[in-house]
């Protein structure tokens, strides 16, 4: 085979190449290290606690009585501060990070489809996601495979979806508001019910609940699995 037949089989192999099979590869290649990171960030708030559970029992051994109140007192904080600032800031945190790789998954599906059809079709296609209209990236991603690609993501039915959108009020919640959410979503009062998130200082009213978020590590270990499905079962 000569370099011209070798050239012609190459670009003949390239054209087969759907660039949307690589860039979803590479988009659940990157939530299964989240889910390694998940993993890591439980390990090592459950290895200080420990650490610091061991610490605070030796020091407390010998002592009796009020010494022992006092000493409690003064050193309990370290202990109660890994849940209530050290937890909570990487739970929320992780929150924001999540839905930050949620966004850049479906940007990065929406180039690659737009490259697969420019391919396909041999039409220019110069509309990016990004020039759309919508409530967000993640809206604009959306409109821009429905519309403009012309993919049918059947988002109607799908309860991933919904999920996904719930995720994006927590962390508009956490990054703009300080934590304080005011809604009527019924997925956050199951969320409640269930223990994924906490309402400090919760009022309801007119069928409206708010309150200061907390996040409980069971959210992520739920969210998780459902953002990955969405991904592996989106329509590309």
């Amino acid at each position: 085979m000569n370099e011209e037949e070798k050239k012609a089989r190459r670009e003949k192999l390239r054209k087969g190449i759907k660039v949307s099979r690589i860039a979803h590869k590479i988009v659940m290649s990157s939530f299964d290290e989240i889910n390694d990171f998940n993993d890591f960030m439980k390990s090592a708030i459950k290895r200080e606690q420990d650490l610091t559970s061991k610490r605070l029992e030796k020091g407390a051994s010998g002592l009796e009585g009020e010494e022992l109140d006092r000493y409690w007192d003064f050193f309990a904080e370290d202990y109660q501060k890994i849940g209530s600032v050290f937890e909570k800031l990487a739970l929320d945190s992780f929150v924001v990070m999540l839905y930050s790789r949620v966004e850049t998954g479906m940007a990065t599906l929406c180039d690659a489809l737009r490259q697969d059809r420019q391919k396909d079709k041999g039409e220019k296609i110069g509309l990016r996601y990004s020039d759309l209209r919508g409530s967000g990236y993640l809206d604009q991603a959306r409109l821009y495979i429905e519309k403009v690609l012309g993919i049918d993501l059947d988002l109607g039915s799908n309860t991933q979806w919904l999920e996904i959108n719930a995720l994006k009020a927590l962390r508009n919640t956490i990054v703009h508001e300080e934590g304080w959410i005011n809604t009527k979503n019924t997925r956050f009062k199951n969320y409640i019910k269930r223990g994924f998130i906490e309402l400090r200082n919760q009022n309801e009213e007119n069928d409206q609940i708010s309150g200061r978020v907390i996040i409980s590590a069971a959210y992520i270990d739920y969210i998780l699995p459902q953002i990955r499905t969405f991904f592996l079962n989106i329509k590309i």
